[in-house]
């Protein structure tokens, strides 16, 4: 079967959509943010800043997190993600970017789609990593208690968790399996949003999901 890939934003907006029903109502996505477009050179246009602005005012409220959104792995190594910015500063730092070349490891070509999305503030003791994908037979999801930027190699460091083909999951397999290095006091919650990530993941039939950071705050919120 053939597998397409789809844009952070996209994916985001499944998740705000859909993860408060499939998860009855315990978990909520945030919200998904905006793709910005090359439509922003051109005032006249549909997607230009100011009917982004006039769609999503909640742009000039809080601070906001910009980054490329073209399956770019590692943007934070490569100086590619723009954190807790006013809108005016991420619009600049969008523009300064938007259709001009950029290296990426051993790869050169144009960034021309960009998500910006409100800035959430946490700890880095507060980011963990999770990872899902489908094998042949089964399916398999890694997990490891401190993510991001300088997660490093999780195919060595994450538990793991293999899933047969068509058999359910449960919270207490997600906290046997991955969770025994998440503080306890989180187990209970984190079970329970892998939990409906996974459903998620099979309902709408994906074939690899990765977030990097998911971050929990103190309030055990996702």
């Amino acid at each position: 079967m053939s597998v397409k890939p789809i844009r952070e934003h996209a994916g985001k907006a499944l998740l705000e959509k859909l993860l408060p029903e499939i998860s009855g109502g315990k978990h909520k996505m945030g919200h998904a943010g905006v793709l910005v477009t090359p439509s922003v050179l051109d005032s006249t246009s549909n997607g230009s800043w100011d009917k982004i602005l006039e769609q999503n005012p909640w742009l000039k409220t809080t601070n906001l997190v910009a980054k490329p959104d073209q399956l770019i792995k590692r943007r934070g190594k490569a100086g590619l993600i723009a954190v807790n910015k006013t809108f005016d500063e991420a619009k600049q730092w969008v523009m300064d970017r938007m259709c001009k070349e950029q290296k990426v490891e051993h790869v050169t070509g144009q960034l021309t789609h960009f998500l910006v999305e409100p800035f959430v503030p946490h700890k880095q003791e507060q980011e963990h990593y999770i990872c899902m994908l489908s094998h042949r037979y089964h399916d398999e999801i890694l997990f490891y208690h401190e993510g991001g930027v300088d997660v490093g190699d999780v195919d060595a460091k994450a538990e793991r968790l293999e899933i047969p083909t068509g058999e359910a999951l449960t919270e207490a397999t997600v906290t046997q399996k991955l969770l025994t290095k998440l503080n306890p006091a989180k187990q209970g919650n984190m079970a329970s949003f892998i939990c409906s990530l996974y459903k998620f993941y099979t309902d709408l039939h994906f074939a690899y999901l990765e977030i990097n950071p998911l971050v929990m705050l103190d309030d055990n919120t996702v």
